[in-house]
């Protein structure tokens, strides 16, 4: 079995993804669970456009509301989470997004 591979969260990732409802944040946390051991869940897309960081976005509806969480596996073994959620991936994509090192990283 793969190592498991250590979650960096940067900036406000973690608490942004913690306001969630629950639901959500169950799926997102066992989207990045699979990411964590390699594989990649079934409600993923790969993003381009991020100057080769190969972003993946998870996308949840709920109750009306569409959730998002965006991460990357590119770095050093660990499955990174950039500090923002946008609703919209595009407004990220023209905004430019974070690498790791944008802010304040901790890991989980």
């Amino acid at each position: 079995m793969p190592a498991l591979k250590t979650v960096i969260w940067v900036g406000w990732s973690r608490r942004d993804l913690r306001a969630f409802p629950e639901p959500v944040k169950d799926h997102m946390g066992y989207a990045l669970s699979i990411a964590q051991r390699g594989g990649k869940h079934r409600d993923t897309k790969t993003r381009s456009g991020f100057g080769g960081a190969g972003m993946v976005e998870v996308v949840k509806d709920f109750r009306g509301d569409t959730f998002r969480a965006v991460y990357t596996l590119r770095y050093a073994g660990a499955v990174y989470c950039p500090s923002r959620f946008p609703k919209e991936i595009e407004d990220w994509t023209r905004d430019g997004a974070p690498g790791p090192g944008a802010g304040e990283a901790t890991a989980a």
